[in-house]
């Protein structure tokens, strides 16, 4: 454990899993509660694979074989492994209920019924909209036809009037920063700071913001130049034991970067950022193959990320380029996780609805309708793979189909 990590509460160290969320909020199973029942289904688990008829076994592999045509490849293949997998070991007996959670499953169960072609019209339909009372006089003052002095890295990506951070460094001739809080079910108010990548201009606008802040996790998820553009300035040290100054703030490399635990994708930093005699331990987080405009492969990353910064306390600061896309993708994950786990009725509210608050915080947070099928494609993988025992009722021979599927529309509409 180094240095940093011993400075951090217990806590934010650790982050968790999202049914940390939910069995928390439940509070009514112990600890010794849960390791005994999940033995008991691990046994009787173990017991069902022991009387499987070895003959059928083989015919099953022989069918999933037989499914995979030659020019659908290696891609198909998974597919049909995915699905027939959740068929044989997940369909619930006739009338068992389910030991998930209940808005789980009506979540699941209308992405299924929706499928891939009725949720990217669902998307269409909302791709314009903002607050009806949105206004955006701070983003306009601060445009300028040169990138030299402009604070705005995009001037057809305005940053609302409505929850804008405001800097409060001193002297501050201008508080203007492109950057909303956005809340969730657990701290409506500023769980997240979603912001634009840095320019060279506002790389000392942005250290403010993360002093004044407090901020403890940056997310980064774009690099410094895709596809020949510069997208985000190098607004942090680089290689262990660097420094950078801006202004007042000094900043320095205390190590990294290094793959985070799980996930090379994902390179961790670890940052001091010294103002004014004070030393704020900062992590970066670097997510460094998601696409502009796109989506990443899905696997669970992005959980597995979000899962390091949930037990901060003060804002998470999340960016990519515009930070409005990718961003705004990664932050509808957790809001849809703490939805589920504080929603008081057995009732979710419909996608289009999370969307607008979402927006009603960060304007066009979400930027396409790929990047909203990833939402969806993430959470069923999460729910239905990850914790397919505990999700089991669910996957009905009906919804087996529904969700081969699924996969397979998924990945012609994301060429993956």
């Amino acid at each position: 454990m180094d240095e940093y990590e011993k400075d951090m509460p217990r806590a934010e160290a650790g982050g968790g899993s999202v049914f940390d969320l939910f069995q928390n909020k439940k509070g009514k199973k112990s600890a010794t509660a849960r390791h005994k029942g999940e033995k008991s289904k691990n046994k009787a688990t173990e017991m069902s694979k022991r009387e499987e008829d070895p003959k059928k076994k083989k015919k099953k592999a022989a069918a999933a074989e037989k499914t995979v045509d030659k020019d659908e490849g290696e891609n198909t293949r998974m597919v049909t492994t995915t699905v027939q997998n959740l068929a044989s070991s997940a369909a619930p007996a006739p009338g068992a209920a389910s030991a998930g959670h209940p808005i789980v499953e009506s979540w699941c169960q209308r992405a299924l019924d929706f499928g891939v072609e009725k949720l990217r019209d669902e998307f269409r339909q909302l791709a314009k909209y903002t607050k009806p009372d949105m206004t955006q006089n701070a983003f306009n003052a601060n445009c300028s036809p040169t990138m030299t002095e402009t604070k705005n890295r995009y001037q057809d990506v305005p940053c609302q009037d409505q929850h804008i951070v405001k800097l409060e460094k001193p002297p501050a001739p201008n508080d203007y920063i492109h950057a909303n809080f956005v809340g969730t079910p657990a701290n409506p108010e500023k769980r997240f700071i979603c912001t634009q990548g840095p320019l060279d201009q506002t790389v000392e606008d942005f250290w403010w913001m993360i002093v004044q802040q407090k901020v403890e996790r940056i997310i980064m998820l774009c690099k410094t130049i895709e596809c020949g553009k510069f997208k985000c300035a190098q607004y942090w040290p680089e290689k262990a034991g660097e420094k950078k100054q801006c202004g007042p703030i000094s900043i320095e490399n205390a190590s990294g970067p290094t793959p985070m635990d799980g996930d090379g994708e994902i390179q961790v930093t670890m940052l001091n950022v010294v103002y004014n005699g004070t030393t704020y331990a900062v992590r970066h987080l670097h997510w460094t193959d998601w696409p502009d405009r796109g989506v990443p492969p899905c696997k669970l990353t992005s959980l597995d990320l979000l899962s390091t910064v949930r037990g901060t306390k003060t804002p998470i600061v999340v960016h990519c380029s515009a930070g409005i896309g990718r961003t705004g993708t990664i932050v509808a994950i957790e809001y849809i996780l703490e939805k589920i786990s504080y929603a008081a009725s057995k009732e979710f509210p419909p996608m289009p609805d999370l969307v607008k608050a979402l927006r009603d915080m960060r304007a066009f947070s979400i930027q396409n309708d790929l990047q909203y099928l990833y939402i969806h494609r993430v959470m069923l993988n999460y729910f239905l793979e990850k914790y397919k025992d505990k999700y089991s009722a669910i996957l009905t021979p009906d919804n087996v189909s529904k969700y081969e599927k699924f996969i397979k529309d998924y990945n012609t509409a994301v060429g993956q």
